[in-house]
């Protein structure tokens, strides 16, 4: 920040020296960096009172309203007997099923681009630790909710892609070995995939976004005045741009989903599924490892994105023998983090403010609302601020007709605020005279501060961040009560309502900074000065502008979760796939009279039989050559459960000599049954040949 010629003046910083108030990393300095001119772009775009970034939650929240909405007139159309089917005929109603569809997909992909926004702010504000702790959790359970509603409901369309999806996740599943009989066998097109198994994904698709609300509610639990839908404009931002692009870029629909298709070519959602063709090729160990270490990163993050214990910020405390019980604190904090408790000095009202170190966020924003100064953190509590206030050099009142260049104001700015030194030097380069002072938050600005400022100046003028940016979460607006609105605490010489200004904005918005500034400081003494947000009003074309910029980003979500992707080989396959049960014989030996007689006498018998079950070879020959000699083993945890074979042997086009043989390995009671098959093919690009049991179970047959 420079100063005009002569002026050697520093900002005072209204808080005791040395406070620390890191509340970030140092590494967070990188995110800011990459995070910033994302910022800025917005705030020009659509300004800082209506940038969706800083609103990602609320969004969230609503994005979630609008694909339930949809979801339930697509329901009304879904058959779980026909699942491809029903979602055709949606997607032939050019005036409803269609486009309602497009926006159901779309919404929930901007969701995941919102929860990953949304997620980066919270660590670039330092909002991941302590009391905290609780909203990362949940927002993380959130985020894994989400990823299941989007699979399951893309299950549902029953296409290439959900055949893909379903199949791939099967086989990942299959890899854990927690069922007796393996799920990817409704996948290899032996048996038809039953209305159960949509039934399955229908209901876990419908009842997870109920569980979302109460984990929503979890999320906020520690918020006062949570926020959970965003403002009006902002609603219908979201709902018009939608409904625009799925009007004119209506979602895709694979073909039906054919088991006998080989490969994993299909239309994929990269914010759900990209991972699908990344594992199809890879081993279960890589594919399961890969994204359990990314959730245990995710989960851990609180313990290490946090300041230096010595930098981290004060926590409030309260002063019991200067309470006077008036409860403004316990209205004003944002976290619920202060209640009132039984007094324990004897001295004063009966009860007193108490703040909870557990939930206490150390915002400061208690250190304004309190009268008696009895609360906030010790280096930025309302006595600290008045303390640093004598350091400020007396300075005459000038009359309001006195010229404007000679007139002194302060700028009171929040210290995160990254528009105040650009304000400042665009003020003082137009000849106004100032005197800066920087606090924590706005919010934590005591309104007597204030007036001690006011009182050495011809104005006062507040600069805080935009209300839904600002790190105490309600700073602005509560300074914005305080200081214009009526809000308590109540001094007993009221603030000249002419000569206290609140302004928001962001380093985007400096010319309306600048002329906001300069309406308040030629009025000041005469007219009332109130607040200004800046953003708020847009003119015609930045309202358009901003619309075009929403519709572009619905379309380019819109695009991203529609990527073709994936091979389709050029060969084709014999698909060897079978279920065969019961493949066991009893193994008995007499017991001799002494074992006998060790026996309870109601357990007595006169041999032991043991159940010994069958392991068998699987051996496969393609034009003469053996491709395939394998041992085939009994599931489970005790080999007691039935064989399954899940093979397909690569072929290239054309007519080939193919001779399959299943028989057991050691059999010498003759219990097993040996399957053969031997047949010359032809082999297409791209499709496998089923090769199963037949109706008996005792051969093998091709089926066509």
């Amino acid at each position: 920040m420079s100063a005009p010629p002569g002026d050697t003046r520093g900002p005072l910083v209204l808080e005791r020296a040395g406070a620390a108030r890191a509340r970030t990393p140092g590494a967070a300095a990188l995110l800011r960096a990459w995070y910033a001119p994302l910022d800025r772009l917005f705030d020009r775009l659509y300004g800082s009172a209506w940038n969706p970034l800083y609103h990602t939650g609320p969004s969230l929240v609503w994005l979630l309203l609008v694909v339930i909405a949809t979801g339930i007139y697509l329901l009304v159309f879904y058959r779980v007997g026909l699942p491809y089917e029903s979602v055709a005929k949606l997607q032939s109603q050019p005036l409803s099923g269609r486009w309602l569809r497009a926006l159901h997909r779309y919404a929930s992909d901007l969701a995941v681009v919102f929860v990953v926004l949304h997620a980066l702010r919270m660590m670039l504000e330092g909002r991941t630790w302590g009391p905290r702790v609780l909203a990362w959790v949940s927002g993380l359970a959130l985020l894994g909710m989400m990823f299941v509603c989007g699979w399951t409901g893309y299950v549902l369309v029953w296409d290439a892609h959900g055949r893909v999806l379903g199949a791939v996740g099967a086989r990942l599943f299959d890899s854990l070995h927690l069922m007796a009989a393996p799920v990817g066998r409704i996948f290899n097109g032996a048996t038809t995939t039953p209305a159960s198994f949509f039934f399955m994904n229908l209901f876990v698709h419908m009842s997870l976004p109920l569980v979302m609300a109460a984990a929503i509610w979890v999320h906020t639990l520690r918020l006062a005045r949570g926020k959970w839908i965003p403002s009006p404009a902002l609603r219908w931002g979201f709902a018009l741009t939608g409904v625009a692009v799925s009007l004119v870029y209506p979602a895709r629909l694979d073909p039906a989903a054919d088991a006998m298709m080989l490969g994993d070519r299909a239309t994929y959602d990269l914010f759900y599924t990209l991972w699908v063709p990344l594992s199809a090729g890879s081993v279960p160990v890589v594919a399961w490892a890969v994204p359990l270490a990314m959730s245990l990163l995710a989960i851990v993050v609180p313990s290490f994105w946090r300041p230096r214990r010595a930098l981290a910020p004060e926590k409030s405390v309260v002063n019991p023998l200067a309470c006077t019980a008036c409860e403004q604190c316990v209205h004003d904090c944002p976290f619920e983090a202060i209640d009132m408790v039984a007094d324990t000095t004897g001295r004063g009202p009966d009860r007193k403010a108490f703040v909870d170190p557990a939930r206490c966020v150390a915002c400061g924003a208690c250190a304004a609302s309190c009268e008696s100064f009895a609360v906030g953190p010790p280096s930025r509590a309302g006595h600290a601020q008045m303390y640093a206030l004598r350091a400020l050099e007396p300075a005459a009142r000038q009359a309001p007709e006195a010229p404007a260049g000679s007139k002194s104001f302060a700028l009171a700015s929040c210290a995160s605020s990254e528009l105040a030194p650009r304000l400042a030097q665009a003020l003082r380069a137009r000849g106004w005279n100032l005197t800066i002072a920087h606090v924590d938050c706005a919010g934590t600005l005591h309104p007597r501060a204030v007036a001690a400022l006011a009182a050495k100046h011809a104005g006062v003028c507040v600069l805080g961040c935009p209300p839904a940016r600002c790190l105490a979460r309600e700073g602005a607006d509560l300074s914005i009560e305080r200081l214009t609105g009526g809000r308590a605490p109540h001094l007993k010489q009221p603030l000249d309502p002419t000569r206290v200004f609140v302004l928001t904005a962001t380093a985007a918005e400096l010319d309306e900074a600048v002329a906001a500034f300069e309406r308040f400081a030629h009025g000041a003494g005469v007219e009332r000065a109130g607040a200004h947000v800046a953003g708020r009003v847009r003119p015609a074309h930045r309202t358009a502008l901003a619309a075009a910029a929403g519709a572009l980003l619905f379309a380019g979500v819109a695009a991203l979760g529609q990527v073709a992707a994936g091979e389709q080989p050029s060969t084709g396959a014999v698909r060897l796939a079978w279920r065969l049960p019961g493949q066991s014989y009893e193994d008995c030996r007499p017991l001799s009279a002494a074992e006998i007689a060790r026996l309870p006498r109601h357990m007595r018998h006169t041999e032991e039989c043991t159940t010994i079950y069958l392991h068998y070879r699987l051996s496969a020959w393609v034009d003469g050559t053996k491709v395939v000699d394998e041992e085939v083993r009994p599931l489970g945890a005790r080999g007691d459960r039935p064989l399954y074979v899940e093979r397909d042997l690569p072929l290239s086009r054309g007519m080939h000599d193919v001779h399959v043989r299943f028989e057991p390995l050691a059999d010498p009671r003759g219990a097993g049954v040996t399957l053969e098959w031997r047949e010359r093919v032809r082999v297409e690009s791209g499709r496998a040949q089923l090769v199963t049991v037949d109706a008996g179970g005792r051969t093998l047959a091709r089926r066509p």
